[in-house]
């Protein structure tokens, strides 16, 4: 029979959540674990938390119990924002239906036509290169990568970047660069718990009217949304819309804040120069293919730098139906945690987890790191399905900053 997990009551609750506000949330979730194990109860104002930890009960907890969670409305909020449903907040068969229609998309030949793309814009970015501090380059990257995304979802082209002649359309800046938008939960004594990260605003209307007219034509070229035409008979035009839209967004915390850290750990650690003879090694004419980018030092180095800086150092979920992991309960309801961080900084399964090391995933090197729990993407079924479209178009985008400057640290602002 399952029993509640262990963690704190009464005087010992108090403390907690005192150190809750008081420390770092990692370090708060790494003390639960010391003092607790790797399955922890813990409750704050009326929500019953459960934290999950370990490579095998997060590896069963994402592969065997996925159907028994549900991402909670925050989370979804934050991805949706004033428009529809998309694969990021879809549930069930209906997340299971999407999936299978968007796969194609992210099948190997379909990325690498697009490390083109990836090439181009990032060449037109660094020919008028200005950032002065991390704000600015943020920003950079930021409008990089809204770029990016309108020209692999809806073959549109930015507005005041590059030519627009064989496009869908120009997105005004507005409409690609979207707002920034916090979501919190509801329940206010869970005040420090909240999501910030870009979303698309109330207005898209241009972004609306190219895919109307996209679908009026059924014309075919290669990007997200010619998958989604395809299955027009199954799909709505708003399911259509909600699912372009939340493609627009999808990369727009993960990438600049992934390649910000890759940079600073590059510059910390003194690999500008190996980083630099690799890109002039590869990047000398036409694009490198995936399979050169993926066998990189520095592909290597940026998935070393997302072991210890996961763009989202929690993965939150809430139970839908009533499981059993490990011979613990798991009532409806509660909310489920696993952070990537705590895992990824876990010396069980990475030694000396603290150092930067990128040979941990070079090939013929990573085989234990394979084991391990790596989840910069998630986990599970609902990992990213973009994740090897991002990595390789982050590699890319690195070794050809590295051709034309030198990775230094940064001021914060």
């Amino acid at each position: 029979m399952a029993i509640p997990p262990p963690g704190p009551n009464g005087a010992q609750l108090s403390r907690v959540k005192k150190d809750f506000q008081r420390v770092d949330i990692v370090e708060f979730l790494a003390g639960l674990t010391k003092e607790y194990g790797d399955v922890v109860r813990f409750n704050f104002g009326s929500l019953p938390c459960i934290l999950v930890n370990g490579a095998p009960l997060v590896r069963k907890l994402f592969s065997e119990r996925e159907a028994c969670l549900r991402k909670p409305e925050f989370v979804k909020d934050s991805n949706r924002g004033h428009w529809g449903d998309g694969l990021t907040t879809l549930e069930g068969t209906a997340w299971q239906a999407r999936r299978r229609i968007l796969l194609p998309s992210f099948r190997a030949m379909c990325v690498a036509p697009r490390l083109a793309v990836v090439a181009q814009c990032t060449e037109d970015m660094l020919d008028a290169w200005t950032p002065k501090s991390q704000t600015d380059l943020l920003k950079e990257l930021r409008i990089l990568t809204a770029r990016i995304a309108a020209r692999m979802v809806l073959n549109a082209e930015l507005e005041g970047h590059g030519p627009s002649a064989g496009r869908s359309g120009v997105l005004p800046f507005s409409e690609a660069y979207g707002e920034d938008y916090v979501s919190t939960l509801r329940d206010k004594s869970m005040a420090p718990l909240f999501m910030v990260r870009p979303r698309a605003s109330r207005r898209m209307d241009v972004t609306v009217g190219i895919i109307d007219e996209r679908l009026a034509s059924g014309e075919q070229n290669g990007d997200v949304l010619s998958g989604l035409i395809l299955h027009g008979a199954t799909l709505t035009r708003n399911q259509i819309l909600g699912e372009v839209i939340q493609m627009l967004y999808a990369g727009h915390l993960t990438i600049p804040y992934s390649l910000v850290s890759l940079w600073r750990e590059i510059a910390a650690n003194g690999l500008a120069s190996k980083i630099t003879s690799e890109a002039n090694h590869l990047c000398t004419g036409a694009v490198p293919d995936m399979a050169a980018l993926s066998t990189s030092y520095c592909f290597a180095a940026l998935k070393e730098s997302m072991r210890l800086h996961p763009p989202a150092p929690i993965l939150y979920r809430e139970v839908e139906s009533i499981f059993e992991l490990n011979g613990f309960e798991f009532a409806p309801n509660a909310a489920v945690w696993v952070s990537p961080h705590l895992l990824h900084t876990d010396g069980r399964y990475f030694p000396e987890p603290d150092r930067f090391l990128p040979e941990r995933f070079m090939m013929g090197s990573c085989a234990a790191a394979a084991q391990s729990p790596y989840l910069p993407f998630g986990a599970g079924r609902r990992t990213c399905i973009a994740n090897h479209l991002a990595l390789h178009q982050m590699t890319l985008i690195t070794l050809l900053t590295a051709r034309r400057f030198q990775f230094t640290a940064m001021r914060d602002a």
